[in-house]
């Protein structure tokens, strides 16, 4: 029984960390914001990936997420950029061009 429950514990673990290996976008976000997320299905050229307070915890404490909803951007397991939601738990409305603006000079130097 405990074997099972360290193997489900580590398959988010791995998954995540896999996930960064790339290019990839990470929306930290909770039940109470799902209104105010983005539809990060419009990037392109990343990994994508959302992942809730309540399924992932100890993701939001390693990450040190603060605000509801983050999102943030990984180069090879290095966030580039974080976009944190105001008082109003929105995000600023150019978030997605903002990301794909930097996912745009990633994909540029790597020629």
């Amino acid at each position: 029984m405990r074997l099972w429950i360290v193997i489900l514990l580590l398959i988010p673990t791995i998954a995540l960390s896999q996930c960064k290996d790339g290019i990839s976008v990470i929306q930290f976000s909770a039940d109470f914001v799902k209104s105010n997320e983005l539809v990060i299905d419009k990037i392109k050229n990343a990994e994508l990936l959302s992942v809730y307070l309540t399924q992932h915890p100890e993701f939001f404490k390693k990450e040190k997420i603060k605000y509801l909803p983050t999102v943030i951007l990984y180069h090879k397991g290095k966030a580039i950029i974080r976009i944190e939601s105001n008082i109003t738990l929105t995000l600023p409305e150019n978030t997605l061009d903002t990301i794909q603006h930097h996912i745009n000079k990633i994909k540029n130097q790597k020629i």
